[in-house]
């Protein structure tokens, strides 16, 4: 990182989802500030046990040089960015912090230096090209009648998708384990079949806040669902790998 650059957002609320989504996955975080697109800014971050990886987009935030913003605590960053009421603001990019001022507002947070964060070791020119067998949507409203049905089924962690008689079923059960309770829920008529997939619940949950149409795609081959989602002006793509049965 050069000792300064400019950092200007005309949509605070904007980097604010951006920042939100990142920091559900991870505590810390690398901004990559892209060279040969002007106001794109991305991150790829992978959940403790790696069965989560989101690769986020934000696409008019500018930069005067491109390069790196490494991270500590995304959430602690992104409380602070929240005490503003500008609809735009300028963050200045020191050596080592983050630093803004106006009239009523004024903090530097410090940033890791360049090489103390390691990104995942994913290939995401890979996952982009992934072959995806099967692709259907999903609703906000769909995923938060999963959500609302999981304190049914409060000894597992695990939901399955399948197929059955044409329609497309979501079920919150452990089905490795014997006395589990069940629910069933039916998620509309498909034209594909699906043989059970189950998906860690808590990355499900991840997706409650995201705007309404979530585009899903699975490689049945190596058992990955990817969900790609467009929130005004943030491209967010969660690459999410099965568990066993």
């Amino acid at each position: 990182m050069i000792d300064l650059r400019e950092l200007r957002i005309p949509n605070r609320l904007e980097l604010t989802r951006f920042f939100d989504a990142i920091s559900k996955i991870n505590e810390s975080a690398i901004i990559n500030i892209h060279a040969g697109t002007p106001g794109l800014v991305s991150c790829l971050v992978s959940s403790i046990d790696n069965t989560l990886i989101l690769y986020a987009e934000a696409h008019s935030i500018e930069c005067s040089e491109p390069g790196n913003i490494n991270i500590p605590d995304v959430k602690k960053l992104l409380r602070v960015i929240e005490t503003i009421n500008t609809p735009s603001i300028n963050l200045t990019l020191n050596k080592n912090n983050i630093e803004y001022k106006d009239s009523t507002v004024r903090f530097k947070y410090h940033l890791y230096e360049e090489g103390f964060l390691s990104k995942p070791t994913i290939n995401l020119e890979k996952i982009k090209s992934f072959k995806q067998d099967i692709k259907f949507t999903l609703t906000k409203d769909i995923i938060q009648q999963i959500i609302k049905n999981s304190t049914f089924t409060t000894d597992t962690n695990k939901v399955y998708l399948y197929t059955e008689d044409g329609r497309l079923k979501a079920e919150l059960t452990d089905r490795a384990k014997h006395n589990t309770d069940m629910i069933s829920l039916d998620l509309g008529a498909v034209e594909f079949e699906l043989k059970p997939l189950p998906i860690n619940f808590d990355n499900i949950k991840l997706l409650s806040s995201v705007n309404d149409i979530i585009n899903v795609g699975v490689n049945t081959e190596y058992g990955v669902i990817i969900f790609d989602i467009v929130n005004k002006g943030i491209k967010l793509k969660y690459i999410i790998t099965s568990l066993t049965q």
